[in-house]
């Protein structure tokens, strides 16, 4: 174990290469002396939202997903663009992957996605008052809508291909109420 006793200082960034969506680079930190270097994924702020039918049931989506070729089963999430708020980026993810509007949208927390090697911030969005309409998703997004319980999708774990902001959001949403 490294124990530190001062406040690590960032010396650095420099950019490794550039997408659509991420940057990468390679960080320089100094602390107790010593410099060293970490890779990260600079992404930002994302959403997932927890839509929330009268009847207790949940909306989600089963997305093909290119970075492991095959389907998920997700809660409808996205990234939250420079210059929009929150609360507008899932309500514009809720309608784009799903169709439905929300009567009502409620943070319920938020936490990092992959701290080791990501900046990404996720927060979990509780829609109500959903109203059904058309869905209209970006360009090479490929999915489906799928109504189910909180518990039943819980009960998938291990049977299906699930995701962990998805997991995280219906926990959080079981046990905030």
């Amino acid at each position: 174990m490294v124990l530190v006793s001062g406040e690590p200082k960032i010396l650095r960034d420099v950019l490794l290469a550039s997408g659509r969506r991420v940057k990468l680079y390679r960080r320089i930190v100094e602390a107790d002396g010593k410099t060293f270097e970490r890779d990260l994924v600079a992404f930002g702020s994302s959403v997932v939202i927890v839509p929330v039918l009268g009847d207790g049931r949940i909306v989600f989506v089963r997305q093909w997903r290119a970075s492991i070729a095959g389907w998920v089963l997700e809660l409808p999430a996205g990234r939250v663009e420079p210059g929009e708020e929150l609360l507008e980026a899932a309500s514009r993810e809720l309608v784009e992957e799903t169709g439905f509007r929300a009567g009502s949208l409620r943070v319920l927390g938020s936490f990092y996605v992959a701290p080791g090697y990501s900046d990404e911030v996720i927060s979990v969005v509780r829609a109500d008052g959903l109203v059904e309409g058309q869905s209209r998703p970006e360009e090479g997004e490929v999915l489906r809508t799928v109504f189910m319980r909180p518990e039943e999708y819980l009960g998938l774990l291990g049977k299906e291909t699930l995701d962990l902001k998805s997991i995280a959001g219906v926990l959080l949403y079981m046990s905030t109420g």
